[in-house]
């Protein structure tokens, strides 16, 4: 986030849009340079995007999600139409909006389709060759596919994604060796990762994810075992022996004799 947000890296996040985008850029800026607070507030509600405008004031927006909450299509939905609607003032017509493309990187799957880049468009139903609406384009970039499809990095958006992904070192040292921007982009992400106040943001981060992790497990733990105290309450009412609740339960006779 840190390494797309700065203002003086927006050549890499040039190369990257050309990438996926498949078109030539020659003007990409971030909307609101990134500092550590902001991303130590979004980290923990699992935000993590930047937003750019590029050629034409076209608005870009890159979100990168680890974990599958369930909701990703209806959030970049949600999403698109928010930065459709904040472009407008009261009075101001349609024709100012700008148009909106959402690039989002995730760390599963979503789409059933053997491709790990896919693109959406808004077609007419008789005529799939005919796009209705353009104004939002959602491109969905999913990177257990794209391991599984063992990358030769036979194109700019493959090394970009070696080095996005970083699980494989080989993958990235092949990348850099392929494009002198993904050496120079690599070098400055190590340089980022080595600043001690980033060190200490990460150890903060996964710090906190434990202890979400712990609290998940207790509520886990406290939802079965009321779940299996209300079971050994109806086999109680139903004047089923002791000695099969336990079995059944596993809870304790004295626990059983107490309800």
């Amino acid at each position: 986030k840190m390494f797309f947000g700065k203002k003086e890296n927006e050549k890499y996040l040039i190369s990257f849009l050309k990438a996926v985008l498949n078109t030539n850029i020659t003007k990409a800026e971030v909307q609101q340079e990134v500092g550590v607070l902001p991303i130590m507030k979004e980290g923990k509600t699992g935000r993590l995007d930047i937003k750019a405008t590029i050629d034409g004031g076209k608005i870009v927006n890159i979100e990168l999600q680890l974990r599958d909450n369930r909701d990703i299509k209806e959030r970049t939905t949600l999403y698109g139409s928010m930065l459709l609607l904040e472009q407008l003032k009261r009075g101001d017509k349609y024709k100012k909006i700008k148009p909106i493309i959402l690039i989002n990187i995730l760390n599963y799957n979503i789409l059933d389709v053997p491709e790990y880049h896919t693109e959406t468009v808004t077609v007419a139903k008789e005529h799939k060759d005919y796009e209705v609406i353009n104004e939002v384009k959602y491109h969905f970039i999913e990177l257990p596919k794209f391991r599984k499809s063992k990358p030769e990095l036979a194109n700019e958006l493959e090394c970009w994604l070696a080095l996005i992904d970083s699980e494989d070192r080989r993958l990235i040292e092949m990348a850099k060796k392929k494009s002198e921007i993904i050496e120079e982009a690599n070098d400055e992400i190590e340089k980022i990762l080595s600043d001690e106040e980033i060190r200490a943001l990460n150890l903060r981060l996964q710090l906190w994810e434990m202890d979400q992790e712990s609290a998940k497990d207790y509520a886990y733990e406290q939802g079965e075992k009321e779940t299996t105290v209300k079971i050994a309450k109806e086999m109680k009412s139903n004047g089923i022996e002791i000695e099969t609740i336990v079995k059944v339960t596993k809870l304790t006779k004295e626990e059983i004799e107490k309800l």
